[in-house]
């Protein structure tokens, strides 16, 4: 890919164009657009945000933080990036339960 090419990817997506959107108009693999978007870098704020809420609650699940958290420019951050930032600060978030809830009845057929 060339520069000229590379400069009008770039402004394609800083304009806020789709990587699709940019593949096709460039008629280039979606690989090589990918490359060119640089990685978003959680500030140190967030992050220690992220640290006081696991702090306070030690039962909290990372998606409920995600959901509480706005990182860079106002984006939502993913529940994989607070793991990331919890297992940095070496801390680690509860894994929600997945199976079937319990009613009364059932509890009273395993006991």
């Amino acid at each position: 890919m060339s520069q000229v090419f590379r400069e009008r990817a770039i402004g394609m997506l800083t304009a806020g164009m789709s990587t699709r959107a940019v593949v096709r108009e460039l008629n280039v693999r979606f690989s090589t657009v990918s490359r060119l978007q640089r990685r978003v870098i959680t500030p140190a704020q967030p992050n220690l945000h992220i640290q006081h809420l696991h702090l306070q609650d030690r039962l909290r699940p990372a998606t409920w933080t995600a959901a509480a958290t706005i990182g860079l420019h106002n984006q939502r951050i993913s529940a994989q990036t607070v793991r990331y930032h919890l297992r940095e600060a070496h801390l680690h978030a509860r894994h929600p339960h997945r199976g079937l809830d319990l009613t009364a009845v059932r509890c009273r057929i395993r006991l």
